[in-house]
């Protein structure tokens, strides 16, 4: 695929949007693994002299401008702590800072200019498809920051400091252009205080989740709920309890859009078992018409045990849970039988990029070395109350802690992407997951939708990408 010159691209193709991802490569050579199309874009205007201070050669009197999402983490690790720490390396430096909830609808009319900010958080419901953003040649590629000396060590780069396998999301042609910066992931979440007050034990095992859920229901509390309104917080618990039970090697066949992935038997017992929730009656009444905050606002309100959600969980709720609330998270329950019962779909989240028309690149390039230090992921860990993907982090935060200890080795952390990858799959197979929950379908009316939305992705023309482990 030709990528071409910023200069030559249009309005109206980088207002469009596109729902692509890059391909998932090995944790070992990430970059020099394959992936799908990217930018020439090469970095070589910011160069790493091997300078422990000052690798990029930052002016200090310039500006930086970051723009961070408004989401579930915040801004405060940036304006209370990150910025901080550029401002007291560069204090001439001023920092122009804002926090967008929807990035596209701000920052896309900003790249069309050619003005976009430093450092960018795209992230978000209204991201900006990175691929697209990588294909238009508007990004920089990251490999000047990763083989710079890291900030706590310069004996170490910065990319032997990081977690196995984080740098994944990022990558197309062998380069990384998206720093996903939060160890993130899914888990089902649940109140230890409100266990340790009924006397309960977090489930291990699907049955015990069942029998778990009827006694959680005699005591009058709800045992799920969700955010209806948004059936894809209902992936990882459909994923991963397919996966733990069958292998991973279940999502990587879904992935690959391979003939009858979504007929798997591990499919359809993950998809009978979640059913059974709500047809045994354990599912907060009215949760598929609510949203995320109201299911979220209903779970820190004790109405329910347990809720499925992402590692943002802690700190999007910081103004709404009670003082005690305890958070805990756990592995959705694995199926008798499972194969990998340790599985968790944990990765690198929360992308950084920085745009190739930056105008202050080596500023930039410094601003994402100094979150990757020690300091700068322990704050993180902090304002954000979740873990970064630098390697044996001191993590203090509860919340982040708990996400952090669900990941018990590599082979164990997956991340499917068909949904991310196809949008056309994903318009057609996530409502009626959300109809299979709320019982208006079955399993099997759930699964052969999805069977045939995959399907119809692997005989269009649509580019085609590759996961692998």
């Amino acid at each position: 695929m030709s990528n071409p010159e910023p200069s030559d691209l249009t309005r109206r193709r980088l207002l469009q949007g596109t729902a692509l991802g890059a391909v998932a490569v090995p944790a070992a050579g990430l970059l020099s693994a394959c992936a799908t199309s990217g930018s020439e874009d090469s970095g070589d205007d910011v160069t790493n002299s091997g300078d422990a201070e000052n690798p990029f050669g930052v002016d200090g009197t310039l500006p930086l401008d970051v723009v961070i999402f408004d989401g579930g983490f915040g801004d405060k690790y940036a304006t209370e702590g990150h910025q901080v720490m550029y401002k007291e390396k560069f204090p001439e430096a001023e920092i122009v800072h804002s926090t967008e909830k929807d990035i596209a609808a701000t920052q896309q009319p900003r790249f069309a200019d050619g003005e976009p900010p430093d450092v960018l958080d795209d992230s978000g419901a209204g991201k900006i498809p990175i691929d697209s953003l990588v294909n238009d040649g508007l990004l920089a590629e990251l490999t000047p920051l990763l083989e710079a000396p890291s900030y706590d060590d310069p004996n170490v780069t910065v990319q032997d400091t990081l977690v196995d396998g984080v740098l994944k999301p990022g990558i197309y042609n062998g380069k990384v252009y998206a720093l996903n910066y939060a160890m993130g992931g899914w888990a089902i979440w649940y109140d230890g205080k409100l266990f340790e007050d009924q006397g309960w034990t977090a489930p291990t095992t699907w049955d015990e989740m069942m029998a778990l859920c009827a006694e959680i229901k005699d005591a009058g509390i709800a045992p799920w709920t969700y955010a209806g309104q948004h059936p894809y917080y209902l992936w990882d618990s459909l994923y991963t309890l397919a996966s733990r039970h069958g292998g991973r090697e279940v999502s990587v066949a879904i992935d690959n859009l391979e003939p009858n992935a979504w007929k798997h038997e591990s499919i359809k017992l993950a998809a009978e078992a979640l059913y059974s929730l709500q047809d045994k009656g354990y599912v907060l009444k009215g949760t598929p018409g609510i949203n995320h905050i109201d299911s979220q606002t209903k779970f820190n309100n004790r109405e329910a045990a347990f809720l499925p959600c992402g590692s943002w969980l802690a700190n999007e709720q910081i103004d709404v849970a009670p003082a005690d609330f305890v958070y805990q998270a756990i592995g959705i329950p694995p199926l008798e039988g499972s194969v990998q019962p340790e599985l968790v779909w944990s990765s690198g989240e929360e992308p950084f990029v920085v745009p190739a028309q930056a105008k202050n690149k080596p500023g930039a390039y410094e601003y994402l070395r100094m979150m990757l230090s020690k300091e700068g992921s322990k704050i993180f860990a902090e304002k954000a109350q979740s873990p970064t993907i630098l390697k044996d982090q001191e993590i203090t935060n509860p919340p982040a802690a708990a996400l952090a200890s669900l990941v018990t080795t590599a082979e164990n952390a997956y991340r499917p992407q068909l949904a991310d990858w196809y949008v056309d799959f994903k318009e057609q197979a996530e409502p009626v997951l959300g109809q299979m929950m709320a019982g208006e379908v079955t399993p099997d009316e759930f699964i052969d939708v999805a069977q045939k939305a995959a399907d119809a992705v692997a005989e269009s023309d649509v580019e085609k990408f590759t996961q692998e482990y």
